[in-house]
């Protein structure tokens, strides 16, 4: 499924609620060695409540 900036998502393990902030293409083969994710991957800057972020691959995500 694809996101989009300012959704309202949760992660998948632990369904934790987030939001969408950023949104990163993995288009070169330096950036999948950097993110250690397939090239291709679509990874997601999310926010919590509490101000913490982080960077996880769309797999990781699922609607609220």
């Amino acid at each position: 499924m694809k996101f989009d900036y300012g959704d309202s998502v949760q992660l998948a393990a632990n369904l934790k609620p987030c939001e969408i902030v950023g949104i990163t293409s993995v288009e070169s083969t330096q950036q999948a060695e950097t993110f250690k994710v397939p090239l291709g991957t679509v990874l997601y800057t999310v926010e919590f409540a509490d101000g913490s972020d982080a960077l996880v691959p769309e797999i990781a995500l699922k609607a609220l």
